[in-house]
């Protein structure tokens, strides 16, 4: 995980935030850049989706093999693993698109936050929200 002094020397190499005010962007973005709790909501869905994935690809296997010797039974049991896989799928992309909503608002915030503890010129908000963006996003 990217620290905030990182994306504060990000904004300085930038040249959007001066040396001088290296540790004071830090610490605003120390307060307003709260993005922890998203970043780690987004990556234990995306851990659970490529774990569904292979539970998946299982469970077609065990489906084809349990037809072909006709225990129809277990692949109907086969074909539920298979729908419970798919919808836990669906549930880990919906909490990846929220995580990543958060912390794009959380980017932009951070960058009002810089803006009105006069670090940065409001003309330069968008590429600072940009350069915070790359730093704290996948």
């Amino acid at each position: 995980m990217t620290t905030y002094v990182e994306v504060a020397q990000a904004l300085v190499t930038a040249g959007y935030v001066s040396d001088a005010d290296l540790q004071a962007a830090a610490d605003v973005l120390a307060d307003a850049l709260i993005i922890e709790a998203a970043e780690e909501a987004q990556d234990d869905a995306s851990e659970d989706y490529a774990i569904q994935e292979d539970i998946v690809a299982e469970a077609e296997v065990w489906e084809r093999e349990d037809a072909v010797v006709g225990d129809y039974d277990s692949v109907d049991d086969d074909e539920a693993v298979i729908e419970d896989a798919l919808e836990q799928e669906e549930i880990d992309k919906e909490v990846v698109l929220e995580a990543e909503a958060l912390i794009d608002a959380a980017c932009t915030d951070a960058g009002a936050a810089l803006l009105a503890a006069a670090l940065i010129d409001e003309a330069n908000l968008e590429q600072v929200v940009a350069v915070i963006h790359e730093y704290n996003h996948d």
